[in-house]
């Protein structure tokens, strides 16, 4: 994730694996229109998707772990 961006949409999903299993998914996005357009793209590709979160994050900072 670029670390000089003002803002960010984050979406966690579910996808359903190539092993037939669900898997959880994490994505960010510099617009919401972005995240929006890659969420059709999959629908559109037959991913079977379930939206878990999709929020957008006005400021933030990196915890160093």
């Amino acid at each position: 994730m670029d670390k000089n961006l003002d803002k960010a949409f984050l979406l966690t999903y579910t996808a359903e694996g190539e092993d037939g299993f669900p898997h959880f998914c994490h994505a960010w996005f510099k617009s919401e229109e972005n995240l929006r357009m890659f969420w059709e793209e999959e629908k559109a590709k037959g991913r079977k998707l379930e939206e878990d979160l999709a929020i957008e994050i006005l400021d933030y900072r990196p915890v160093d772990l």
